[in-house]
């Protein structure tokens, strides 16, 4: 049935999510039955991901490879450090152990743990042989191999042709949508109200992806979010209720479903949740994750960032702006500004911060939504557009980062994102898996926050909204049509 809610465990849905799935030992086999040819699936393969704090090593996935490579500053060969079962590296005979010397013939440039390189390197030319090999009437990529002392010669056969970003943003949609849970949410990482900040980005995603059939199912996480987290808000007490991390993505969400679908049903909560936002900005504008302000008062912009695009997508519905609570937050973002980059750092006490994308990228896209400061709005995409490097590093969350950062780069300068967006496609080579969806993809440093989150889930989303940035159609990422979904 579409719109289905998938009932099974966790586990069930990694073995089973992908229907006529057949595990084999080797690469792709090709059947034929009735006179049409068809590719045998492979598992699901997750990466196997050490994170790394301090930046010692980098553990990253080797896209429909379904193996998990390791690289370290100065490195160009890739440290195999899991192979899947089933999946195409394993059945070209690669071995935990290996290094990856070329791929396709192509050699890299030494892979650097600085953040401002991105995945320029040995990522960025195994993502485009991959690429490559793909297309072709042939898809097998020619692998040469470093095994302790010795060189040795590997023939990976791949799946056949590579999605367009349309294409995968449904492939990851479908993905989310057998993941479901029950009760509409996505598992996370953890417990505690992991699950309400991560859903409202799977369920976004859907939305992006502009399917009837999963309607339902954005529905079921709206309905999920708001028992778990709007319902415990009192705006006489705006001391209790969710963190403020929490209430923005859920108005976010809430507000760009209204403008997608015409429907008003969830007004009442986009509004109460806004309305908590704006009761949590201090006298001096600064916000922190709940009621108290930490950091000895200096509070951290990327809450301000996300309430301004919560407040500037629910005017849109018809939701009355706190003017007030507009101006001092703004006052705190304006005095974030880095001086050297014109992007947004920590707090107006912080300005300076490598982690740029997810703060700069939230208020770009929030004031052009607006109408608002647009000079400040393309500041702040040129600003991501000059340091693209640093997409994917946000408070441990690499997700935001590529969230924020490609829907401030399409909304305040299109052709910029366009730019960006095509350095990166290594990136999303990389992400995809061989069963069709993608894997988390993380960043050079910490990604504890995407672990709370859950690895599996949101590196979908982040990378479904990355895609979904292209289209347009979403307000945060320049979209100004409404009642678009599903016509």
């Amino acid at each position: 049935m579409a719109g289905a809610v998938d009932r099974r465990s966790g586990s069930e849905q990694d073995r089973g999510s992908f229907p006529m799935k057949i595990l084999l030992p080797f690469a792709l086999v090709t059947v034929t039955l009735s006179g049409f040819a068809m590719a045998a699936e492979y598992p699901l393969y997750h990466p196997k991901l050490k994170n790394s704090k301090d930046g010692a090593h980098h553990d990253f996935p080797l896209g429909v490879l379904s193996a998990t490579g390791r690289l370290s500053d100065g490195e160009r060969e890739i440290l195999i450090v899991d192979v899947g079962n089933g999946g195409p590296a394993a059945g070209s005979g690669l071995r935990v152990g290996d290094r990856i010397v070329s791929a396709g013939g192509r050699k890299a440039e030494p892979f650097s743990k600085s953040t401002e390189t991105g995945v320029a390197g040995p990522q960025t030319e195994l993502g485009a042989a991959l690429a490559l090999a793909c297309k072709a009437d042939l898809p097998v990529l020619i692998l040469k191999v470093r095994r302790k002392e010795e060189l040795t010669t590997l023939k990976v056969s791949l799946p056949k042709g590579r999605p367009g970003s349309a294409e995968l943003l449904g492939d990851i949609a479908d993905h989310l949508l057998a993941t479901q849970q029950e009760n509409g949410r996505w598992q996370p990482g953890v417990g505690g109200d992991a699950d309400v900040y991560m859903s409202a980005f799977c369920a976004l995603s859907l939305l992006a992806a502009d399917g009837g059939k999963y309607l339902p199912a954005i529905k079921s996480a709206i309905g999920f979010i708001n028992r778990k987290s709007t319902s415990s808000i009192d705006l006489k007490n705006p001391r209790v209720g969710p963190k403020n991390w929490q209430a923005a993505t859920t108005a976010i969400l809430l507000a760009e479903y209204q403008l997608a679908t015409g429907d008003g049903s969830f007004a009442k909560e986009l509004k109460t949740n806004c309305d908590l936002l704006a009761a949590r900005v201090s006298p001096k504008g600064t916000m922190g994750h709940h009621f108290d302000i930490p950091y000895n008062g200096g509070g951290l912009v990327i809450i301000n960032v996300q309430a301004h695009l919560a407040w500037a997508l629910a005017e849109k519905c018809g939701i009355e702006l706190d003017e007030d609570a507009w101006k001092r937050s703004f006052k705190e973002v304006q005095g974030s500004i880095d001086k050297k980059t014109g992007a947004l750092g920590y707090s107006a006490r912080a300005t300076w911060s490598p982690d740029i994308s997810a703060r700069t990228g939230a208020m770009a896209a929030a004031l052009m939504v607006a109408g608002k400061e647009p000079k400040l709005a393309r500041q702040f995409a040129d600003a991501l557009v000059a340091h693209h490097g640093r997409m994917r590093h946000a408070h441990a969350m690499c997700s935001i980062g590529l969230i924020y950062g490609f829907a401030g780069l399409k909304a305040a300068h299109p052709e910029g994102h366009a730019e960006v967006i095509r350095k990166w496609r290594p990136y999303i080579e990389l992400s995809r898996n061989a069963a069709g969806s993608v894997a988390y993809f993380g960043g050079k440093r910490n990604i504890g926050g995407d672990e709370y989150l859950g690895l599996k889930p949101i590196g979908n989303a982040m990378v479904a909204l990355m895609l979904a940035s292209e289209q347009g159609k979403l307000h945060l990422h320049g979209g100004t049509k409404k009642n678009w979904f599903g016509k």
